[in-house]
């Protein structure tokens, strides 16, 4: 195979690596070899995952807020299927959505993960945030495992749970 040969099959290469995510979110940059091309085949599994995300949190004397961070993990528990992840929207306490994660879907490889970080500093979220992420597959696996940490609190005091998403029905 010739020098020019060699050199078009590394460019095209090269176009169709960069083709693979154009628009991957800044803050997924990091899952990158996590994150797959979608799919070409239609999906036949859809689902729909609630997980509560306590951002806020009454304390002492119900009275008191505590403001805790809250980190979103997605994580596709299939060995050898791709999870099409078509939505990951925040919602706040009054249900109206705050933040909408995805400007279109990504799919997740096998054990492939990704996590979105709510800040401790952003407080829109309220005493009752939540997150809703509908996912898909063109193949039968596993549902994705989805939970919410939360970690925080005020002076050397340390505060963590975790939230299990749930299913529920999707429209």
């Amino acid at each position: 195979m010739g020098k020019p040969a060699i050199f078009l099959a590394l460019l095209l290469l090269a176009v169709s690596g960069a083709r693979a995510q154009p628009d991957l979110p800044a803050l997924l940059a990091k899952f990158a070899g996590s994150i797959v091309d979608l799919p070409r085949e239609p999906s036949t599994l859809r689902g729909r995952i609630y997980v509560p995300a306590h951002s806020s949190l009454l304390v002492r004397d119900g009275n008191t807020r505590l403001d805790l961070s809250v980190t979103l993990s997605v994580q596709n528990t299939s060995e050898t299927g791709t999870l099409v992840i078509e939505r990951i929207d925040y919602f706040n306490v009054d249900g109206q959505v705050i933040d909408r994660y995805l400007p279109r879907a990504i799919a997740l490889k096998p054990y492939g993960a990704i996590q979105i970080v709510v800040p401790q500093q952003d407080i829109r979220g309220g005493l009752g945030a939540n997150f809703v992420i509908d996912w898909s597959s063109p193949e039968a696996i596993d549902e994705p495992y989805l939970e919410a940490i939360m970690i925080g609190g005020p002076g050397t005091q340390g505060h963590s749970f975790v939230s299990v998403g749930r299913k529920v029905s999707r429209p």
